[in-house]
């Protein structure tokens, strides 16, 4: 429970040579995504309204053991450039096993503690929700209204994929074998083998 408020530490999430712009232009961008703590480390990645269109985003794994400016010293690994777009996405951590979703509709897979690219699943569409990991399935959902199901592990398998007919913007939730996918007007409970 923090008793001050005083800094420990922090870092800046966007390189020295972003540039703040709306749109495509910019390069510098927001945090829009809930940062995940696990393990001593902090993932994050950045982006901005999806209004603003595509274009590069960041993602990083930062030591969360620092003090002061921890910029230059605690990045444990990086992904930027060409290799990962503007976020707004929570990722999901399991079994070793990082899952970044971007909002130019890429699902990636990354080995949790090197940050290695295990694989990459497209989806065609945007994604604004979050990547679910449970009962050895990966969930995502996109705006075209498809949520796919992927297996969980380290090289790409696709299960399968509901069409819900109508925008996923949420993370799909499964809980005791329902799988719950809210789409832009109306909620789904959908039980294992299911269809919408």
């Amino acid at each position: 429970m923090p008793e001050t408020g005083e800094l420990i530490w922090k870092f800046d999430l966007n390189p020295k040579d972003s540039v703040w712009a709306l749109g495509s232009r910019g390069t510098r961008n927001n945090v829009l995504a809930t940062p995940v703590i696990y393990q001593d480390k902090v993932f994050v990645g950045v982006g901005q309204d999806p209004e603003h269109g595509e274009a590069p985003g960041n993602f990083w794994a930062i030591d969360a053991t620092g003090s002061g400016d921890v910029t230059t010293t605690h990045s444990v690994w990086h992904i930027g450039g060409d290799q990962i777009g503007r976020t707004m996405s929570t990722v999901a951590i399991s079994d070793g096993i990082i899952y970044i979703a971007d909002l130019s509709g890429f699902l990636y897979a990354h080995d949790l503690q090197t940050g290695e690219r295990l694989w990459t699943y497209d989806a065609f569409a945007a994604i604004w929700g979050s990547p679910f990991v449970a009962d050895g399935k990966v969930y995502i959902g996109d705006e075209d209204g498809d949520v796919a199901i992927l297996r969980h592990g380290r090289e790409l398998e696709e299960l399968g994929e509901y069409h819900m007919g109508a925008a996923v913007y949420t993370t799909p939730v499964a809980q005791n074998g329902v799988l719950y996918i809210l789409t832009r007007n109306r909620l789904y409970a959908l039980e294992s083998g299911g269809t919408p």
